[in-house]
């Protein structure tokens, strides 16, 4: 029997950001399920608006009822957010954050703020977000080639502003025990959105392996598969071998 493994993408994301990884994973073996966020594969202003982190929730664990065994739940960004989330109401083997936001108040960093602002009265209202592509460029995707960055920027979607302002304000709280299990945190040296002290912390909070590479916040990058997620199945096939 494969072991699942669920992945869930983060805010402004799709599901098919994680195609990648699915595919990688998969031929090493495992089952794997890349669940689209509410609203986020039609990108429905009006849905956004209505949704924030409860629902997510509701959705991820729905699709744990399909799964005959406790997953190990990767989550980048905001994702990882909702993976931390998941993991403390609904059995899993293992809690991979990659970039991930914290369960407490996501602080910015002075870099990013001049992109930021303008966004805030789309945040404090609760209203869809839309990221303009200098955005995008200059927070999410600068260190990737540009061939790469080119057929990216137009995959992204608007973000429900409700949810993101509850990551910012840090009003996206665990709703359970945090996960005691295995867990495992990656973080990009060069990111403009997560910042390594935020990393960093997230890895204490959890008394979790670290691992910091060369790279900007989209370590799921094409770019970046074989060195972020290599790392990352080497990672799973040392602690599953502990459980054999």
């Amino acid at each position: 029997m494969r072991i699942p493994i669920l992945l869930i993408h983060g805010a402004f994301s799709t599901c098919q950001h994680f195609a990648g990884w699915v595919d990688f994973f998969s031929r090493a073996g495992f089952e794997c399920h890349a669940p689209a966020l509410p609203a986020h594969p039609t990108a429905d202003p009006r849905a956004l608006a209505s949704l924030s982190f409860p629902e997510y929730l509701m959705v991820l664990k729905e699709q744990l009822k399909n799964l005959v065994e406790p997953p190990i739940v990767m989550g980048h960004s905001m994702g990882g957010l909702l993976a931390q989330q998941l993991a403390t109401v609904a059995p899993c083997r293992a809690l991979v954050c990659v970039a991930s936001a914290p369960p407490w108040m996501l602080t910015a960093q002075m870099r990013a703020l001049p992109f930021l602002l303008p966004l805030m009265p789309a945040i404090l209202t609760g209203g869809p977000i839309h990221l303009p592509e200098t955005t995008l460029r200059y927070l999410a995707v600068h260190d990737l080639p540009e061939g790469e960055q080119r057929v990216l920027l137009p995959t992204f979607t608007p973000e429900s502003g409700r949810a993101y302002r509850s990551m910012i304000l840090g009003l996206a709280r665990l709703p359970g025990k945090p996960f005691r299990g295995p867990v495992l945190c990656l973080s990009g040296a060069a990111d403009r959105i997560i910042s390594n002290r935020t990393s960093k912390a997230i890895a204490r909070f959890y008394g979790a392996r670290h691992e910091v590479f060369n790279r900007g916040h989209w370590l799921i990058a094409s770019s970046a598969q074989q060195q972020v997620a290599g790392s990352v199945l080497h990672w799973l096939e040392t602690i599953l071998s502990r459980t054999v």
